[in-house]
């Protein structure tokens, strides 16, 4: 599904999304990613360095559901799709200097996080 450009400026301007996984059996987890951002208009990346829980979770289930809220201006989008791991090839070796070069204080990134996005939910956008 192709994201709407309002909902691509809101991610490029925010950089941060609570992602959402769960395990198989439903049990849920959140966790912030302040390295979210846009490939194109149907897939969102980000860098994971430090979530056992997501990485887990994305790997016995891949959907995933993310928001993006801009508290300012009291909008923002969630987002629902599959995502992909990788931690290894150009698209990881991509996020993770770029993960370095933003944030030289974080740890390296353990895996790129590709999104293929499903659904798209905005809120006064």
């Amino acid at each position: 599904m192709e994201m709407p450009q309002n909902v691509i400026d809101l991610i490029q301007q925010q950089h941060l999304a609570f992602v959402s996984t769960s395990t198989t059996n439903g049990m849920p987890n959140v966790s912030p990613k302040g390295s979210i951002s846009v490939v194109d208009k149907s897939k969102l990346i980000f860098a994971e360095i430090a979530s056992p829980h997501t990485i887990s979770n994305l790997k016995s289930n891949p959907n995933v559901s993310l928001y993006v809220l801009d508290r300012e201006n009291n909008k923002g989008v969630q987002i629902k799709g599959k995502a992909t791991l990788m931690d290894k090839g150009p698209v990881f070796e991509n996020i993770a200097k770029a993960l370095k070069e933003k944030m030289p204080h974080l740890p390296p990134a353990n895996y790129a996080v590709l999104i293929d996005v499903a659904e798209i939910f905005p809120y006064r956008l």
